[in-house]
C-alpha cells in the first residue's frame, strides 16, 4: 500500500505548516457553497449574507496578496511540495472542491471523493466538466513531480454519476516517451463505470514561470 493522504494527515500537515485556520476557512466557505446552492431563503435574508461575505471579503483585502497563492501551498498538505497537482478540482484548500482522500503508490493513484450540490449538472448527477477536470488534476498527480502541460485529453463519459456517493478515481501512468507522458484514468460508481479518460501531457523545454 501505498501513501495514505487522509483527513487525519491532511489536519496533521495542516497544524505543522500553520495552516490549520485556513483550512477551517475552506471547509466553511465549502458549506456555505453547499447550503447556498439549495437554500430557498427569503431575499431578506440572502441581503443578510451578501453583508456578510462583504466583510469577510474585507477582512482578506487588508492583508498582502500573491497571484494564485492557494495553488502554491496546497502541497504543504499532501507532501507534494509547491507544484503540486491538486488544484481547484481537487485540492483541500481550495472550496470548490469537495475534500479527496488520496491514495499514491508510485505511478498509480487513487482517490476517493463525494460530490454535493454545488457540483450537479443533471438532477442529482455531476456536471460532466467537474469530472474532465478532475481528471486533469489526477492525471498530473502521477507523473512523479515533472511538470508537465495538458496537450490532449479525451474523457469518454460511460453511465451517470450521481451525487452524494463516494466515487473513486483510478489514474496510472502508461508510459514515457521523451518529453511526453502518456496516462489514463477510470472514475467508478462502486462496481459501475462512470468514466474513463486518455491524457497526453508535455513536459516543455522552458517553464513559463
Amino acid at each position: 500500500m501505498g501513501s495514505i493522504i487522509d483527513n487525519a494527515e491532511i489536519e496533521r500537515q495542516a497544524q505543522a505548516h500553520a495552516l490549520t485556520s485556513r483550512l477551517a476557512a475552506a471547509e466553511s466557505i465549502r458549506s456555505l457553497l453547499d447550503d447556498f446552492s439549495c437554500s430557498m431563503a427569503q431575499d431578506a435574508v440572502f441581503e443578510d449574507v451578501a453583508a456578510c461575505v462583504r466583510r469577510a471579503s474585507a477582512l482578506l483585502a487588508e492583508h498582502p496578496r500573491r497571484p494564485a497563492h492557494v495553488r502554491s501551498i496546497e502541497g504543504a498538505l499532501t507532501g507534494m511540495g509547491e507544484l503540486s497537482e491538486l488544484g481547484p478540482f481537487t485540492g483541500r484548500l481550495h472550496p470548490l472542491a469537495p475534500p479527496f482522500r488520496l491514495v499514491l503508490n508510485g505511478d498509480r493513484a487513487e482517490a476517493y471523493a463525494t460530490y454535493g450540490h454545488p457540483h450537479q449538472g443533471a438532477p442529482g448527477m455531476l456536471q460532466g466538466g467537474f469530472i474532465a477536470a478532475t481528471f486533469d488534476e489526477l492525471l498530473g498527480v502521477v507523473q512523479a513531480g515533472v511538470v508537465r502541460l495538458t496537450v490532449d485529453l479525451q474523457i469518454s463519459y460511460r453511465s451517470p454519476t450521481p451525487l452524494y456517493k463516494e466515487l473513486r478515481y483510478t489514474t496510472w501512468l502508461e508510459k514515457i516517451d521523451g518529453r511526453k507522458a502518456y496516462v489514463n484514468g477510470t472514475l467508478h460508481d462502486g462496481d459501475r463505470l462512470c468514466a474513463e479518460a486518455r491524457g497526453l501531457f508535455l513536459e516543455p523545454r522552458q517553464l513559463p514561470f
